[in-house]
């Protein structure tokens, strides 16, 4: 199951014994700034529970709390609902199900504004991507590209994405010394002119289990500041 799969995982943390003083977690993601190497920020997942429950923190890289996300698998692997809050300036993004409405919640400084959607039965959200991309996995092994809708929450809009297997070699997360056997995607808006991404996502993935290992592209987590940020996240799986 996608469920159990997505967050079986051990990952570990060097700098933190307060990481881990509160819950167990049984995933994490480093994320680094793509150009300097530094780390910026570390994500933290539960285990799924038995109501379909993960919580999601993330730390600085002093190992401050400083946003959590609460995702809930109830329906489609690819449609959970979440939940993010960013305490270092309250700004708050949500997907939540009221019947058979989709609603889209983003609020900031500037106020909170909502979008219900009604024709949602193949959105994929948030961390959904990672179900879709196991769905479609045959597919995408034949070199064929797939084409799914994606919620933006802070846009409160849907865009149209296409993910695709590309050579290693055209991959920015691509080493020759390490992960030479990974699976290798790049996701990006269907329609070029859609600046949704300042430039494409790149995913590297380990065939044995179909594991995202890399991440690199925009983060869902802006910086500081409130400016969207480009990363590199390497997952560990244990």
């Amino acid at each position: 199951m996608f469920k159990s799969r997505l967050f079986l995982l051990v990952l570990s943390l060097t700098t933190s014994a307060a990481f881990a003083q509160d819950l167990a977690y049984v995933t994490t993601g480093t994320a680094y700034n793509p150009d300097t190497n530094q780390v910026i920020y570390r994500e933290a997942y539960t285990a799924i529970n038995e109501m379909g429950e993960v919580q999601v923190d993330y730390l600085n890289s002093q190992g401050a709390k400083i946003a959590t996300k609460k995702l809930v698998y109830q329906g489609e692997p690819f449609q959970p609902t979440f939940i993010l809050e960013d305490f270092r300036d309250e700004e708050t993004i949500s997907v939540q199900y009221e019947k058979a409405r989709m609603v889209v919640s983003h609020k900031d400084m500037n106020g909170a504004r909502q979008k219900i959607i009604m024709d949602h039965a193949k959105v994929v959200v948030d961390a959904g991507f990672d179900a879709f991309i196991q769905l479609k996995w045959d597919e995408l092994m034949k070199g064929k590209s797939q084409k799914f809708d994606f919620v933006i929450p802070t846009k409160l809009s849907i865009v149209t994405l296409k993910v695709e297997k590309i050579d290693p070699e055209l991959s920015p997360v691509y080493n020759k010394d390490y992960g030479s056997s990974w699976i290798y995607f790049r996701l990006q808006p269907a329609k070029k002119w859609i600046s949704i991404f300042a430039d494409p996502i790149y995913l590297a993935y380990d065939p044995n289990g179909k594991y995202l290992m890399r991440f690199y592209g925009r983060s869902n987590l802006d910086d500081a500041r409130g400016i969207p940020q480009d990363v590199r996240i390497e997952y560990e799986y244990f």
